[in-house]
């Protein structure tokens, strides 16, 4: 049980687009079943994010806030615990790299729909920035809202589209060797993650006129450095 735990963590870490691989290893070790921050959610989704001090500083949350914040993402956590544990099910690698990204965007789009009940507007807008800055740029640029202020064209979603493909089936392809892989090995593995994610979104922008690039780089606010290990405040 403890394995398959474990190997959920890193499903989900991968999924939700961790760029930090000591936490994920530590949940990993623990078997927790939970992700980076308050509530198990990874970095990489939003509350995930509002899960981390540093996060909570930059919005100036209250205690308040925090504790509602803290609900909320075990409510979201519970409703979808069910789907994520279903992971385990699916045997094709490719069929459940594509079932974890959409659990993925179920997870923020259940977020985002509550989250105005915990955050006021200029929050919101900074939580939305600081997610831009850790998820993959062709990602972000995927994104119908994002999409639509750019103003990208159907052959640039097709572009972009296809960069977001071929990233995901190298990143799946990792993935295979993850399981019974020791410490050492996930973090190269995890190094390597890195490395194809810094590719496609050089590819991404590289899809993007001068003035979308600067319209883009605008939309992720002032930059934020978020470091490792940093939790509850």
């Amino acid at each position: 049980m403890v394995r398959v735990r474990s190997l959920l963590v890193l499903m989900m870490a991968l999924v939700l687009g961790v760029a930090f691989v000591s936490v994920a290893e530590a949940q990993a070790r623990r078997g927790s079943g939970r992700g980076a921050g308050r509530g198990g959610a990874g970095r990489g989704s939003l509350l995930g994010l509002l899960g981390m001090g540093q996060v909570q500083k930059e919005l100036k949350l209250s205690e308040e806030q925090v504790a509602k914040a803290t609900k909320l993402s075990e409510e979201v956590r519970a409703e979808m615990r069910e789907q994520f544990s279903s992971l385990r099910e699916i045997e094709d690698r490719q069929k459940r790299r594509a079932k974890m990204t959409e659990l993925a965007e179920q997870f923020d789009c259940k977020a985002r729909e509550k989250l105005p009940g915990v955050l006021n507007k200029e929050q919101m807008t900074r939580l939305n920035q600081i997610h831009m800055q850790t998820r993959p740029a062709v990602q972000s640029l995927g994104d119908k809202g994002v999409a639509d202020q750019l103003k990208l064209t159907e052959e640039q979603k097709k572009k972009l589209a296809q960069i977001n493909k071929h990233m995901q089936a190298k990143q799946s392809e990792l993935y295979s060797g993850m399981r019974g892989a020791s410490r050492e090995q996930r973090t190269e593995m995890f190094e390597k993650f890195r490395k194809i994610r810094g590719e496609a979104d050089k590819q991404a922008l590289g899809v993007l006129t001068a003035k979308q690039k600067e319209a883009f780089e605008k939309m992720k606010g002032k930059k934020i450095e978020l470091q490792r290990g940093r939790g509850r405040r």
